[in-house]
């Protein structure tokens, strides 16, 4: 599975001649909320990206985290219901006393993630575009650690169009890992479109559960659209208790980039 990114660059290539229609793409990057909508019947939707994280563990000793290849891949198996796969393949190491003299990183494949996706109401008036998402998560690369990994996830996802230009958008969900408490996550995004082609968003999400203290983030970036099926983005967070506390010592930051890619197999 870590090659799933390479694969998934073959296949937009060898995909990008198909058929062109009216059709745009809509993804559930970047940022941590799911767009409410599945992807069109007999469509294929990838979505890759890159990220780099860096989070204090104590005063003296920080975690980077690189990962390579945070991809999905989406199938349209029917209108209002999509079929997902993901993999990430991930380099951490543990910098001591803010330095890491052996220099040294240990990769590994993140969990292989299986799930769907469920239209369950348009928009119209008052009513919020709404959808229900639900995935499975298993470990592949320790088996002394698989049932640690593995974890389930359901999010209700919901999304209100302003007007043309600006739209507001908010999850709410619960994900569990085997033999470890679950939390409540959610989120609230909102955005607004600079022009055909540029966008941008903001973004508060977090976590909560009975057994860890209160998991509060901030993030936000832009989307470019190549074409009506091709989007780049960037984007960036941290954790707000740093900003709010002024804790010097502690400190949570991200940036990715990533690319997004519709199309339809030709039969």
């Amino acid at each position: 599975m870590r090659y799933l990114f390479l694969i998934s660059l073959i296949s937009i290539s060898f995909y990008s001649n198909a058929q062109e229609d009216s059709i745009q793409i809509n993804t559930d990057r970047p940022g941590f909320s799911e767009y409410p909508k599945s992807i069109p019947k007999g469509y294929f939707q990838i979505e890759a990206g890159f990220s780099f994280e860096s989070e204090t563990v104590n005063p003296n000793d920080r975690v980077q985290l690189i990962s390579w290849n945070n991809t999905l891949v989406k199938y349209g198996l029917m209108e209002g219901l999509e079929l997902r796969l993901g993999q990430t393949y991930q380099s951490e190491r543990l910098l001591e006393g803010g330095q890491s003299p052996q220099f040294i990183w240990q990769s590994y494949s993140g969990p292989v993630v299986v799930g769907t996706k469920i239209n369950l109401l348009k928009e119209s008036d008052l009513t919020p575009q709404t959808a229900i998402v639900a995935e499975y998560g298993f470990n592949t690369f320790s088996p002394e650690t698989f049932q640690r990994n593995n974890f389930y996830r359901i999010q209700l996802t919901s999304k209100y169009q302003l007007n043309p230009t600006w739209y507001i958008m908010g999850n709410l969900g619960y994900d569990k890992r085997v033999n470890d408490f679950g939390r409540l996550r959610f989120t609230i995004n909102s955005g607004y479109s600079l022009n055909e082609k540029l966008s941008v968003y903001a973004e508060i999400y977090g976590f909560r559960s009975e057994a860890r203290t209160p998991l509060n983030y901030f993030d936000g970036g832009f989307l470019y659209l190549i074409n009506p099926k091709f989007q780049l983005d960037i984007h960036a967070g941290f954790d707000l208790v740093q900003q709010t506390n002024n804790l010097v010592e502690y400190q949570q930051s991200f940036i990715a980039f990533g690319l997004s890619y519709l199309f339809k197999v030709e039969k």
